[in-house]
């Protein structure tokens, strides 16, 4: 007989809903994304454009489309060591969940909705990591 304390029960729930053993879709946000920028500069001013791709910094969960504007506060926050982890635990709903992906040095947001039966869905940001504009970087997303 194991013994779970009050404090415990939404780390087994978490953990419970991400490892289901039923086979369900999963889906992440990209690491980086391919932003095609134009400068309207004022005369005798010229634009040049950095080569690296914007890196993901934030996650939100919305329940329908995110121009609904009807986000989703994630279940569970822990931290661990240099790490912050993000938990959210989606029960059925009529509409569907999309999850949105935010990126450094753009202001381009993509959204997607969750595949039906998507349970749950955890970011893990890198708190030792963190970009000029503000964000940290997600180590790694996923949903399913």
């Amino acid at each position: 007989m194991s013994i779970v304390t009050r404090r415990s029960k939404p780390l087994v729930l978490a953990a419970t809903l991400l490892a289901s053993p039923v086979a369900h879709a999963e889906l992440a946000c990209p690491d980086t994304i391919e932003v095609q920028q134009r400068a309207n500069t004022p005369n005798g001013w010229n634009a040049a454009y950095g080569e690296q791709s914007p890196r993901l910094t934030g996650v939100t969960v919305f329940d329908g489309p995110p121009a609904n504007r009807a986000s989703v506060k994630y279940n569970y926050r822990r931290q661990i060591a240099h790490e912050l982890h993000l938990i959210w635990n989606l029960t059925y709903n009529p509409r569907s969940y999309y999850v949105q992906c935010q990126y450094e040095r753009t202001s381009a947001l993509i959204s997607a909705p969750l595949p039906a039966g998507t349970r749950g869905c955890e970011v893990v940001f890198d708190k030792n990591t963190s970009y000029p504009a503000g964000g940290m970087a997600v180590k790694r997303m996923v949903c399913r």
